[in-house]
């Protein structure tokens, strides 16, 4: 939403430069520096991301008792458990976990489908929370006795 009113704003500046000659430098001189700031804004936010990737490790987070349910439609479904935050000092914000489907009645256990969702709840230091999110998976899949769910914390947020 705010990028559509960022970009609105622009064409709303460039239009008026365009349609009133007078105050074109000025609208111009506007422009740039909107721009610019957007510019920069963007580039501290991909910055503080990083670096709350580079405070947390994946090995603060932990995955117990993991479930797998169907969800509304015969694509989706319901991925529920509990989220450990390990650390001592920093809370977590965002987990992006990563579920794949096996078929272990073959030796090898091929992957059937791997998908990944995001769960959104905030874990004090040295807490835990339970979690349940629907994960709509590209293929229609039937849970049988043969299928293996892995799951794996892809990445977090502390921010």
């Amino acid at each position: 939403m705010l990028r559509l009113i960022i970009i609105l704003a622009i064409l709303i500046l460039i239009l008026s430069a365009f349609f009133l000659p007078r105050f074109r430098r000025a609208l111009w001189i506007t422009l740039a520096v909107v721009l610019s700031g957007i510019v920069v804004i963007i580039w501290l936010d991909n910055r503080e991301k990083e670096l709350a990737r580079l405070n947390f490790p994946l090995s603060q987070v932990e995955l117990e008792n993991m479930q797998v349910a169907p969800g509304l439609n015969a694509r989706s479904h319901v991925v529920s458990g509990r989220i450990f935050n390990h650390s001592t000092t920093e809370s977590l914000r965002q987990v992006l976990i990563e579920v794949t489907a096996k078929d272990c009645e073959n030796l090898n256990c091929p992957i059937i489908t791997q998908e990944r969702g995001r769960v959104s709840v905030d874990i004090p230091p040295g807490q835990a929370r339970n979690f349940q999110i629907s994960i709509p998976f590209s293929t229609t899949l039937q849970l049988d006795d043969g299928q293996a769910w892995v799951f794996q914390v892809v990445d977090v947020n502390d921010r």
